[in-house]
């Protein structure tokens, strides 16, 4: 494993990281804190030869001498004599084996000294003990040291230092202990969150489709908190997740671009990983391109689509299977009709039959003579085998995984039933993705038109408001919307009369235009997007539709003809004036 791919694992599992750190820093201060504090008083004694050398070998030998002893010294200050005798002079209640355990010799290399350190709860007692060891040390040694029938002992032994009472604590250190928590803490954080990544055996990110499925994703949705409430792209048209499907639909046409393809099956492992929310707005952003776009509910087991959308299923695919009805009489409408819908219908007893049945391979063919694109959704692969069959009849398969819920096996074993019935897998989308951070080109354009997937900036400058009657063709009363949303029938009016056949010209211009522009745009197929049209014995050329019939959405007027009109007619006033 890389450097690289270490910060990414500590970047997902960045919560557990954090969590560990502040923990183990808690317990080190908890720690300190109940522990309780201890005094350290120190003492310095200076061993040397005992009486007058004036010789300089004799100091020389002297000096060797001490330096022998001293080393011994260390060992004898922290003697059971040494202690009984400072216990009675102070005294202490404390065994000798205690209070030798409290008090620290060393010497300092190459010198004939010996610092002392006791450590003790009460400063002031420290200091005590401290300078006790250094009365009755250098008695204990002029005891050890004078030999038989004389009187003075060859070493003597000095103190150059007596302990202070001292001021702070030296434990617990406060820093260092919350310095080695939060080290412990980081180190385990690491260490769980490489762990966890291990044992963590869902779809992370789009690395594991694409080695899963030989390719990567065509889409990453984007996780939102507001799709449990606005599932359809159609909510906010600026929006990362509508981005995201726009980008699934242009990589979609590009999938097969020998073979473009028109009937899709949308489906996923197991349920709640999205499909269907995935393809209604898929469907939804293909029909806002111009593709004539149907929407199949082939989910016959657990419907959803006419919930999402608001629609009523009571009568639907199963029922055309059957033959109770034709198929444009349950065939619906959604979004002011940009969007045809053929709902699921009553559940029948043996759905799996029904779907791969020829009646479904003959209604799949009438589909897509009438339509540019039929979408599916398809129950999930892994429960039953619905999809796989739906598959199989179509041009092939879109395959939904949830990002951080669907198990890497899982997928792979959605692939492998594709795979049996030998349906083709037009690519895998990535739903519920962590949002990607800006730097990777969803920052600001900069030109002023806001970032990608952002709703443009409002201006402050003065908007000119629209007519609330717009222009469908010249001679005729463009209906009106009603305070309710719903069309008011058009009231026949005579037609001015134009001063001049350029100022009547220019009247006709701005319904003209965008009726032909709407007209060409109905017309747009999955193919024509790839830059083919397509095959007219398929898909025959329809006629362009009246400026009438067309959706209100879609007749809008042109401003800068209105402009030029309305500048023509008052040069020529001028001129006849």
């Amino acid at each position: 494993m890389t450097f690289v791919q270490y910060l990414r694992i500590l970047r997902r599992q960045w919560f557990v990281v954090l969590l560990l750190t502040l923990l183990a820093t808690c317990g080190a201060a908890a720690y300190t804190r109940r522990q309780a504090p201890v005094f350290e008083s120190s003492t310095q004694l200076f061993v040397s030869a005992g009486g007058t050398q004036t010789d300089i070998s004799e100091l020389q030998t002297g000096s060797t001498f001490t330096q022998q002893r001293v080393k011994s010294y260390a060992d004898v200050v922290t003697s059971p004599s040494v202690a009984e005798a400072v216990i009675t002079s102070l005294g202490l209640t404390d065994t000798p084996q205690e209070l030798a355990s409290r008090i620290t010799v060393t010497n300092p290399l190459d010198t004939v000294l010996l610092d002392i350190s006791v450590r003790d709860g009460d400063p002031a007692r420290a200091a005590a003990i401290a300078n006790a060891v250094a009365r009755e040390f250098p008695k204990f040694v002029a005891l050890l040291e004078t030999p038989a029938g004389r009187v003075a002992s060859p070493v003597k032994v000095s103190v150059t230092q007596e302990a202070a009472v001292p001021a702070a604590p030296v434990s617990p250190r406060l820093p260092l202990n919350l310095a080695l928590g939060l080290l412990v803490g980081l180190g385990l954080g690491v260490g769980a969150a490489v762990l966890r990544d291990q044992l963590n055996t869902t779809v992370g990110g789009a690395g594991d489709l694409e080695a899963m499925s030989g390719a990567v994703p065509l889409g990453v949705v984007p996780f939102d908190s507001d799709t449990r409430t606005s599932p359809l792209v159609t909510a906010d048209h600026f929006g990362p997740r509508a981005e995201a499907f726009r980008t699934l639909r242009t990589n979609l046409q590009f999938a097969d671009v020998d073979n473009p393809p028109r009937l899709i099956v949308m489906t996923s492992a197991l349920p709640s990983e999205g499909k269907t929310t995935t393809a209604c707005n898929l469907a939804l952003t293909l029909a806002l391109s111009g593709a004539r776009v149907v929407l199949v509910d082939g989910d016959l087991r657990k419907p959803a689509v006419g919930t999402l959308l608001g629609l009523d299923s009571g009568a639907g695919l199963t029922n055309v299977l059957a033959g109770q009805h034709a198929l444009e009489d349950v065939v619906l409408g959604v979004q002011r009709d940009t969007l045809a819908v053929l709902p699921s219908g009553p559940t029948p007893p043996n759905p799996s039959e029904l779907l791969g049945s020829q009646h479904m391979a003959s209604l799949l063919r009438t589909l897509a003579e009438r339509y540019d694109v039929v979408v599916i959704d398809a129950p999930p692969l892994l429960p039953v085998t619905d999809a796989a069959v739906l598959s199989a009849l179509a041009d092939g398969a879109l395959l939904v995984v949830r990002h951080g819920k669907t198990r890497r096996d899982e997928a792979e074993r959605a692939l492998k039933a594709l795979a049996a019935v030998n349906a083709k897998l037009l690519g895998t989308v990535l739903n519920c993705a962590p949002k990607a951070r800006r730097r990777n080109g969803s920052g600001g354009y900069g030109y002023g038109y806001g970032g990608y997937g952002e709703r443009p900036a409002e201006t402050t400058s003065p908007v000119v408001p629209e007519p609330a009657v717009r222009t469908a063709r010249a001679g005729v009363r463009p209906r009106a919307v009603a305070p309710g949303g719903e069309l008011t029938p058009p009231a026949p009016a005579p037609a001015p009369a134009p001063e001049s056949a350029d100022s009547a010209d220019d009247a006709a211009a701005p319904a003209a235009r965008p009726a032909t522009a709407v007209a060409g745009a109905a017309d747009g197929s999955l193919a024509r997007m790839l830059g083919s049209p397509p095959p007219s014995s398929v898909l025959p050329a329809p006629s362009p539709a009246p400026a009438d019939d067309l959706p209100w959405s879609q007749v809008v007027p042109d401003p800068g003809a209105q402009a030029r009109s309305g500048l023509r007619r008052r040069v020529i006033s001028r001129a006849r004036g």
